[in-house]
């Protein structure tokens, strides 16, 4: 397996404007398409970068800081603190990437948003993860 510092040196990353802002993202590999979904809201993608690794099983890895987490934008409008607004968010950098169905990994909010987004948009999953989620709290 490769380094994580090699596979990090090869990466690109950029911004995507969605509803509210831009978000930050990191890209390595060429392949399935896998996104990750961070923990949080608030917390960053950086905990997420030894999956980033999986690059060289053939996937095409992309972690993203939520809106208001991390290197993304902050903005100041309590309204657009939902889940809908997040889930929507997904399928943004999804359609900005590129990706027509994915493979998506969501760890703790991540895998709620996961299951969210699976309820919404089935249509674009090839698979999902749930890492240390849980799919109620009631």
């Amino acid at each position: 397996m490769t380094a994580i510092t090699d596979v990090l040196a090869r990466a690109t990353e950029g911004f995507i404007d969605v509803p509210g802002g831009k978000v930050w993202y990191q890209s390595v590999g060429e392949g399935e398409p896998l996104l990750l979904l961070h923990g949080g809201p608030g917390a960053t993608s950086t905990y997420l970068e030894a999956l980033m690794t999986l690059c060289d099983q053939g996937y095409q890895v992309v972690r993203y800081d939520q809106l208001g987490s991390g290197r993304s934008d902050q903005p100041d409008d309590s309204s657009l603190w939902t889940v809908d607004h997040f889930c929507q968010e997904v399928d943004v950098v999804r359609q900005a990437l590129g990706f027509e169905r994915m493979h998506l990994l969501g760890q703790s909010w991540g895998s709620f948003l996961s299951l969210e987004y699976a309820l919404n948009f089935p249509q674009h999953l090839q698979s999902m993860t749930l890492y240390s989620g849980a799919a109620s709290t009631m």
